[in-house]
């Protein structure tokens, strides 16, 4: 029974643990004999969970998209090795991916006993976190609910890039993935501009602006619909230095 409830100790959300581990002092108070054999109880709770308590925390990942067509996660769906921040805390190099449909960050990682596991983790509990080499972190812009976002920033303004993915269709007739949304944010003091394709993006900027942003995107060869993420990083930094800087390319 001991092995059973700690093998599933390694699945429990945080609140969960808690619990669990005020019941096992109850056990090991009431039966001492029979759990002494098997460790100390500290030990038994270190090779259930490991070290990392506030890393690895969050809910058993189970594919819930199997029946449906292409994936929801930001690149290929691979994990991929990066860093994340959970409470003020780094930690790295960790194997994770990014669901851009549940918004959440799922973490892959190998249990004491040398199982692979996944989970799927709580955004609450995570600032930011690196993949790729990409910054990425949890804000709140205007109205809008708190929410993981790529970050490019240069002197005095930052952009938010918020990334989603929806799924189409329904059970009876099958799901798919769409494609890719992508909507950007970009912050100057207090101004706080938004845009997400070609009109939009001359729209935000006054008048007597929009001749020199036009001429970027033309000079950059820049398409928002077929644009990689290397490409749109490149579009943004020239863009935040015409806003800055005022000089036309």
């Amino acid at each position: 029974m001991t092995k059973f409830l700690f093998f599933c100790f390694d699945e429990m959300t945080y609140s969960t643990r808690l619990v669990y581990l005020i019941f096992l002092m109850v056990l090991t108070l009431l039966f001492p004999g029979s759990l002494c054999g098997q460790g100390g109880f500290v030990e038994r709770v270190d090779q259930a969970f490991g070290s990392n308590q506030e890393l690895v925390n969050g809910i058993q990942f189970s594919n819930q998209y199997i029946r449906s067509e292409g994936h929801p996660y930001w690149m290929d769906g691979r994990f991929r090795t990066g860093s994340v921040c959970i409470n003020d805390q780094w930690y790295e190099p960790v194997k994770l991916r990014y669901n851009l449909y549940s918004q959440k960050l799922e973490l892959e990682y190998f249990t004491p006993e040398g199982h692979l596991n996944q989970i799927m983790t709580v955004p609450e509990y995570i600032t930011a976190f690196f993949l790729e080499g990409y910054a990425f972190r949890r804000v709140k812009i205007g109205e809008e609910a708190p929410a993981f976002y790529q970050v490019v920033s240069s002197g005095g303004t930052t952009c938010y890039i918020g990334w989603s993915r929806d799924l189409l269709g329904s059970k009876s007739s099958g799901t798919s993935f769409g494609p890719i949304v992508r909507e950007y944010w970009m912050q100057q003091g207090e101004r706080l501009i938004c845009f997400k394709d070609q009109k939009s993006y001359v729209r935000a900027f006054p008048k007597e602006q929009k001749r020199a942003f036009k001429k970027l995107l033309k000079q950059l060869d820049f398409y928002f619909q077929s644009a990689t993420t290397g490409e749109m990083v490149e579009m943004l930094v020239a863009t935040i230095r015409l806003l800055e800087e005022g000089e036309e390319p």
